[in-house]
């Protein structure tokens, strides 16, 4: 999830002549004088430009930095992204699990204004209302009547959740989420400034306009440049709050960020050119710290268009994947190749699915491939001509990727054509339906095996391939109505399993997470989530000026 943009200052290294670089360093032949940056500022590389900054509109992994930084939903999260009291100082739910009391903190905006329980009310009708077309409204399903209000079946006034006073919420839901405390972090949860939001509408996210309830709040957004945020001094831990002001850097060529990092115009950059990683292991070991992430990248087929309604076509493709070659040879950071949909290590889930083929060797794979084509009316002399649309960065693979891929499907007769695509038209073509092959990743929004089968969902605003199996449906249903975690579990893979029988995606591999962090950020700690607030991080600005000196 990138985007490809035109740099405003070019790092240019080497040949003789120096430049003044907008981190703060004047960089010449063989070394690096230092002009001291403002203290207190933190430099993040942060993937592409946001589309948007309102919480309810964010559908991409590199706007919830941004957002979470200036607005805190009920929960939010620590920094090993544990889920922690946010604008709830304290709640309680009924022995059912269907009904959970909130106590609001004495919190206010960032125009002084007190965020109510009312605030959440609206926020989540908002939400749903079929007008605003939020593609992760299905996130608030777990709300009692939330699927009708979103139909338009039933008014907003019908959702369950109520502000009994104003710092009292009760919210009723459709079936026990052990999960919710989680599910609360997300931005699709988060409240938005009534008293600002209908007045200003729209506008309500530009710079002077922006009102928020965190730890930051929009100091300026040039786009395509960068987005600063400084810190709130009405957030209720503003004392607890080191950094001065963070601005963000939309790094979608991750090759560039690297040289901006090692000329110190970054303190963070969350993606790495994978082709470096030697390099980077070699040469800046100390900024490597790879942990396991819940994300997956995937390949997804347009089940609307023939022949990808064909489970023949669906499977050959998938037998076709060589996906050790792709993570031994292509990705080395780490990647683990992915047979299933659920990523390891997600909470209280067992696992155990994966598809039939695993074991099989590739040759016999691709024979069976082959099979099931000229079974589907394809050959040699008979080739499937589609077209495989990809992310133009996505940690700098995606097109090593793709290019492995055209040669493995062209050993069943499928020759596709790479379309390389600007990530927020991708994602926009993608939820509208327009394409025939796809790779999409998908990262965690909460720690929970639903997180990445609700997707699949008939009518879910992010299943991209249109896949649809009532029995699928059902089998999720069943385990969200389960209020014991252990059976829940085991219906959350039996759901997968049905995922995996239809083909109903492609999965290639399950991410390992290489930030690169300065030694000097502390506070930036490594979870399987990928969450670094900007709260918890602090710079040592002795250990910083001693770097370039």
């Amino acid at each position: 999830m990138a985007r490809r943009k035109n740099w405003t200052r070019r790092l240019a290294l080497g040949g003789g002549a120096a430049l003044i670089l907008g981190g703060g360093f004047l960089v010449s032949r063989g070394k690096e004088a230092r002009i001291p940056p403002q203290a207190g500022t933190l430099h993040r590389g942060n993937a592409a430009e946001p589309f948007t900054i309102d919480p309810h509109l964010v559908d991409a992994a590199w706007e919830d930095p941004i957002v979470g930084d200036m607005i805190m939903g009920l929960t939010t999260e620590d920094a090993d992204a544990r889920p922690i009291p946010g604008m709830a100082e304290s709640w309680q739910s009924s022995p059912d699990g269907l009904t959970w009391t909130f106590k609001l903190r004495d919190a206010t905006w960032s125009d002084g204004v007190p965020v109510t329980a009312d605030d959440f009310v609206f926020s989540w009708r908002r939400v749903l209302d079929p007008k605003l077309a939020a593609s992760y409204a299905y996130f608030l399903y777990v709300v009692k009547n939330a699927v009708a209000v979103n139909a338009g079946r039933m008014p907003g006034t019908a959702l369950g959740v109520k502000a009994l006073d104003a710092r009292t919420l009760e919210v009723h839901l459709e079936h026990p989420a052990p999960y919710l405390l989680e599910m609360l972090t997300h931005t699709s949860m988060m409240p938005v400034p009534r008293h600002v939001v209908e007045v200003k509408g729209k506008d309500w996210t530009r710079s002077g306009t922006y009102v928020g309830n965190g730890a930051f709040i929009l100091k300026d957004w040039v786009p395509n440049d960068h987005l600063t945020v400084v810190k709130n001094p009405r957030f209720f831990d503003a004392a607890n709050v080191k950094l001065e002001r963070v601005v963000f850097y939309p790094t979608d060529d991750y090759s560039a960020a690297l040289r901006r990092m090692r000329a110190g115009e970054l303190d963070t950059q969350d993606r790495l050119e994978n082709n470096q990683f030697g390099w980077i292991k070699k040469n800046m070991p100390e900024l490597l710290a790879p942990v396991p992430q819940l994300i997956m990248d995937m390949i997804q087929v347009n089940r609307t268009k023939k022949p990808f309604d064909d489970a023949r076509v669906r499977k050959a493709l998938n037998l076709a994947i060589n996906r050790e070659a792709i993570t031994d040879r292509i990705v080395p950071v780490g990647y683990v190749p992915a047979y299933n949909i659920v990523p390891p290590g997600t909470a209280n889930f067992l696992g155990g699915n994966a598809f039939d083929f695993k074991a099989m060797p590739y040759p016999e794979r691709t024979a069976i491939a082959q099979r099931l084509m000229r079974e589907a009316g394809y050959g040699p002399d008979n080739r499937l001509r589609t077209t495989y649309m990809i992310r133009t960065t996505a940690a700098g693979s995606n097109r090593s990727v793709a290019a492995a891929l055209q040669q493995m499907f062209a050993l069943i007769y499928v020759d596709i054509s790479i379309i390389p695509t600007d990530a927020q038209i991708f994602y926009k073509t993608i939820q509208e339906h327009d394409f025939e092959i796809c790779q999409p990743g998908w990262q965690a929004d909460f720690n929970d095996a639903s997180n990445f089968l609700d997707i699949f969902i008939s009518g879910s605003g992010n299943n991209w391939g249109v896949y649809s199996n009532p029995d699928f449906d059902k089998a999720l249903r069943e385990a969200q109505n389960d209020i014991n975690i252990q059976s829940r579990g085991r219906k959350l893979a039996s759901a997968e399993k049905i995922l995996l029988e239809d083909q109903a995606a492609l999965p290639l591999y399950f991410w390992i997470n290489a930030n690169l962090v300065r030694p000097y950020v502390k506070g930036w700690g490594p979870n399987a989530m990928d969450k670094h607030r900007s709260r918890w991080i602090s710079i040592d600005e002795k250990a910083r000026a001693a770097l370039f000196v």
